[in-house]
């Protein structure tokens, strides 16, 4: 095998930066088919990782208010939905923390939590928002989630229980791909460290069996002796198509 202009390791080497680097542009459907189309599956996002972004709170629009309750659904509705548009998938707890910073109010009680939950649950009951193990996000986030590095994350938001299963996925097949890995306890390291943990705590091992096995039971990654490789290349493609 030859790097020569031309070459199969050329070859290889220009295919892969098409992968990670796709052009919204392109209509090259043949690389990866449906590429473009929404996600219908759990898809992985091979653009280089980037800085976790945090609403900014004043767009939240929720100061002024002598209480939460005082606030109205419609803007509270909207609070929601630009917390999750900016960080989603995003924890209960995490949104929960963004509205009450956003309102000035200091302490999650109960009526303020089931206050918000019976908003979750109505915008939920519309297919722009879903929830799921404790993680609210528009259904192509669940689907496609972001790689971010949860290092630039606020403090209080910075740890590993505010990722989402979809994400900790990612992470772990990002490290697969890119050869970070021979086993399973080199991915789950490899993996978090990539996305701001660096250490591979019990609790942490513990949080990683969940994704790691979803990826396996999904046919993305697979089992080699002790080691992983990467199965498929998950792409977007509707299963209905004929």
């Amino acid at each position: 095998m030859t790097d020569d202009l031309g070459g199969f390791e050329a070859a290889v080497c220009l295919h892969e930066q098409l992968l990670r680097r796709p052009d919204p542009e392109a209509a090259a459907a043949q690389l990866c088919p449906g590429r473009l189309d929404p996600p219908t599956r759990w898809t992985a996002d091979l653009h280089p990782i980037r800085a976790y972004q945090a609403i900014d709170l004043t767009r939240l629009a929720l100061a002024g208010y002598d209480d939460f309750h005082a606030i109205p659904d419609a803007p509270l509705d909207a609070a929601i939905e630009g917390i999750v548009d900016a960080e989603g998938p995003v924890h209960f707890d995490t949104l929960a923390d963004r509205l009450l910073a956003a309102a000035d109010v200091g302490r999650l009680g109960s009526r303020i939590r089931e206050r918000i939950e019976a908003r979750l649950q109505a915008l939920s009951a519309t297919p722009d928002l879903s929830q799921r193990g404790g993680f609210v996000a528009r259904p192509a986030q669940f689907l496609k989630p972001p790689y971010r590095d949860w290092r630039e994350a606020p403090e209080k938001t910075r740890r590993l229980e505010a990722v989402s299963d979809e994400e900790l996925m990612l992470a772990l097949f990002r490290a697969v791909l890119d050869g970070n890995t021979n086993d399973a306890e080199t991915a789950m390291n490899a993996g978090i460290h990539a996305i701001g943990f660096t250490r591979l705590t019990e609790n942490a091992r513990d949080r990683l069996q969940g994704p790691l096995a979803a990826l396996l039971d999904a046919g993305i990654l697979e089992a080699v002796g002790d080691g992983l490789r990467v199965a498929t290349l998950p792409c977007p493609v509707d299963d209905t198509r004929s």
